[in-house]
C-alpha cells in the first residue's frame, strides 16, 4: 500500500492515455491532468471529429495518436502500452471506448487501470438503458414508465406524450433518435427517421430542470466521491443544456441510491449519473455513464480534479475524502461555442445575453487563457471551411 503523502511523487512515474476522440470532454481531461505536472498520451478516433485540432494543440498534451477506427486505437493502446512496468493510467471519454475495453477485460485488466465493472462485458450490459433503469429502480430511485420496443412497435401501456431513447449510446442515431410524440400517428411517423431498431420509450415528464453528478468511484463501487451536482440555466426539452450551475451535493438520499447502482455494477472508474427534475419535485433516474463525461473539467475548476483523484484513490486503494476538498459556494461553467449553436443560432437568446454568460462564467469548457491554442485552432478551421 503506498502512502498518501507520497502519492503525487508516486504518480508522476506513471503513463497517462487518453482514449478518446477530438471532443472538449478529452480536452478537459488533458488539461485536469496537466495542471498537476503531468502529459497524458492521446489515442484519437474519428467518431466526433476526422480532422482532429484541439487536443493535439494543447500544451499540456504529450504524445498524439489518430487513428482510423476505435479497434485500431486498441490495437496501437495495446502495442504500445501494453508491457509497461507500471501499469497505466487510462481513460476513456466516450461510450464507443468503453464499450471496447469492457469487451476486452480479460486481456487487460493486468496492464492498465481503466474504467471497469469488474468482469468482462459488464459495462455494457448496464450501457443498455433499460437494464440501468431496472437496476436504479431496485436500488431505490424512481423512474419514469417505460416500454423497450423494436422501431414501428406501439407502446401498450404507457400515456401520450411518450419520449423515445436509443437503447445504447453507440447505437442508431444516439440523441438524435430521441422525439418527443403526443399520439400514436406522431410516433409512427417519427419512426421513418429514427435510426435505432431498438428503443426505450418513456412517458414524457416535463421537467422543472436536471440534475448531473459526475465523481468516480473504487473498490467495485463501494467507495464514491460524488462532491458535486450541476443543474441548468437553460433549458432544452430533449436534451441537456450546455450553461450551469454547480454547487456541493444537496440531494443527499442520492449519493446512497448512487452507491447502490455502483456497487451492484461493482465499478471502478469517472462516471456521471444524470436525474430529471420534475414539475412535481421529484427526482427521476435517466442514466449512468461508465466514463469521463463531458462536465468533469468544471469540477477541476471547482478544485475536485476527478482524473487525478481517481489516479490517487486507485493507488491508495481507498477514498481518502478529507483531501478532497469542494468549494463551498456555487459557481458557473458554460460549454460556450456548443450552447452558441443551441441556443444563439437558433435565436433562443441574443448574443449579448451569450457574451455576457461567457464573460461571467468561472469555467469555460473550450476558451483557456493558459490554453489557447485548442480554441485559436478551432477559429482557424471555421474560417478555412467558410471560404473553401
Amino acid at each position: 500500500m503506498i502512502m498518501a503523502n507520497s502519492i503525487e511523487a508516486k504518480l508522476k512515474e506513471y503513463k497517462f492515455i487518453i482514449f478518446g476522440s477530438d471532443h472538449y470532454q478529452t480536452l478537459g481531461v488533458i488539461r485536469s491532468l496537466g495542471k498537476k505536472g503531468l502529459r497524458p498520451d492521446v489515442i484519437l478516433h474519428p467518431k466526433y471529429s476526422d480532422h482532429p485540432f484541439m487536443c493535439p494543440n494543447s500544451r499540456y498534451v504529450g504524445e498524439v495518436h489518430i487513428v482510423d477506427s476505435v479497434a485500431d486505437g486498441y490495437i496501437l493502446l495495446l502495442e504500445k502500452y501494453g508491457n509497461e512496468k507500471l501499469k497505466p493510467f487510462l481513460y476513456t471519454c466516450d461510450d464507443w471506448t468503453e464499450g471496447c475495453l469492457d469487451m476486452h477485460y480479460g486481456e487487460i485488466i493486468d496492464k492498465f487501470n481503466f474504467f471497469n465493472g469488474h468482469e468482462k462485458g459488464c459495462v455494457l450490459k448496464y450501457m443498455d438503458k433499460d437494464n440501468i433503469s431496472k437496476l436504479a429502480m431496485q436500488c431505490g430511485c424512481r423512474i419514469p414508465k417505460s416500454e423497450t420496443l423494436n422501431k414501428g412497435q406501439l407502446p401498450t401501456s404507457l400515456k401520450y406524450p411518450i419520449i423515445t431513447k436509443s437503447i445504447m449510446s453507440t447505437t442508431g442515431a444516439w440523441k438524435n433518435d430521441s422525439r418527443i410524440c403526443y399520439s400514436p400517428n406522431e410516433l409512427m411517423e417519427n419512426y421513418k427517421t429514427i435510426k435505432s431498431d431498438v428503443l426505450l420509450v418513456e412517458e414524457f415528464i416535463e421537467k422543472k430542470n436536471e440534475l448531473c453528478l459526475d465523481g468516480f468511484a473504487v473498490n467495485n463501487g463501494k467507495d464514491i466521491c460524488l462532491p458535486y451536482q450541476a443543474t441548468y440555466l437553460r433549458l432544452s426539452p430533449k436534451s441537456y443544456s450546455n450553461y450551469m450551475v454547480i454547487e456541493p451535493l444537496r440531494y443527499r438520499q442520492v449519493k446512497q441510491q448512487v452507491t447502490n447502482i455502483l456497487s451492484k455494477v461493482g465499478f471502478n472508474g469517472i462516471f456521471s449519473v444524470e436525474f430529471l427534475i420534475g414539475k412535481d419535485e421529484q427526482l427521476y433516474f435517466l442514466e449512468v455513464n461508465f466514463r469521463n463525461s463531458t462536465w468533469s473539467y468544471a469540477y477541476t475548476v471547482g478544485g475536485v480534479n476527478l482524473p487525478y483523484e481517481w489516479a490517487k484513490a486507485t493507488l491508495l486503494g481507498n477514498l481518502k475524502s478529507e483531501t478532497i476538498r469542494p468549494r463551498k459556494k456555487p459557481y458557473k461553467a458554460i460549454a460556450e461555442f456548443t450552447d452558441y449553436v443551441q441556443f444563439v443560432s437558433t435565436k433562443k437568446i441574443s448574443k449579448f445575453e451569450w457574451i455576457k454568460n461567457v464573460i461571467t462564467a468561472d469555467c469555460r469548457f473550450y476558451i483557456l487563457f493558459s490554453d489557447p491554442k485548442p480554441t485559436i485552432a478551432g477559429v482557424i478551421m471555421k474560417i478555412k471551411r467558410k471560404f473553401k
